[in-house]
């Protein structure tokens, strides 16, 4: 299968070797319309302190290439992490999402975290995608796999010939990501990623640097 330049977006990583996330800017070469996704919010453990060091990193280079941000994109809630989306929206103006089933996790955090008051229903995104929605990046199509496992809510977005695969797998060192949390499965991780391997080969290729993490050093789409 042949996908035309117009619908191959440009992707661009950014390290953040504190948590050893890569979080992704996926951008339209035609229109420059991009989406932000998985954006880590900076967070110093001794002082309990967050900044937007990341955050501020990916703005600049949108801003260098002269990009217009359409989405900012979760794949999941993080434990290792905060999701630097609310910031990102207030400097941008665009839309938050998550995949929709993420109400589940946030109705077990209530149980294990005694946190009454949470919204369980998602509303902190402005988007929930269900399984198979379609949506665009400018010109490039997208759409949207539910890929649970890692999470009850974990989803992948596949934009253009890229796969988007959060923490289902990690490369290129390996493995995948526990199943051990609140909700984790690994029967249901083991089914998501017969899905993403089953992906058209053209998508499949870039499986091999469209990833969450690396375990011991920085991914070869990073190099």
């Amino acid at each position: 299968m042949s996908v035309s330049p117009s619908r191959r977006p440009i992707v661009k990583g950014f390290y953040d070797p504190g948590t050893s996330s890569i979080q992704y800017v996926a951008a339209c070469p035609v229109t420059k319309r991009c989406a932000i996704i998985d954006p880590v919010l900076d967070f110093d453990e001794t002082s309990g302190k967050t900044g937007t060091r990341n955050a501020d990193a990916i703005l600049a280079h949108i801003a260098a290439q002269g990009f217009t941000v359409e989405w900012i994109l979760d794949t999941h809630p993080h434990a290792d992490h905060f999701s630097a989306a609310t910031y990102l929206r207030r400097r941008t103006g665009a839309p938050t999402a998550i995949g929709d089933q993420i109400g589940n996790v946030q109705a077990l955090w209530k149980k294990i975290y005694n946190w009454p008051d949470l919204p369980a229903d998602g509303s902190q995104w402005d988007h929930l995608f269900a399984d198979g929605e379609e949506f665009r990046i400018g010109d490039v199509p997208a759409f949207v796999m539910f890929s649970p496992g890692h999470t009850l809510a974990s989803v992948t977005y596949v934009i253009g010939d890229a796969a988007f695969v959060h923490d289902t797998l990690f490369m290129p060192d390996g493995g995948t990501a526990r199943c051990d949390f609140p909700g984790g499965s690994a029967k249901r991780m083991w089914q998501s990623i017969q899905a993403i391997v089953a992906l058209p080969d053209v998508r499949t290729r870039t499986l091999r640097c469209i990833c969450a993490k690396s375990a011991t050093r920085r991914c070869r789409c990073q190099s």
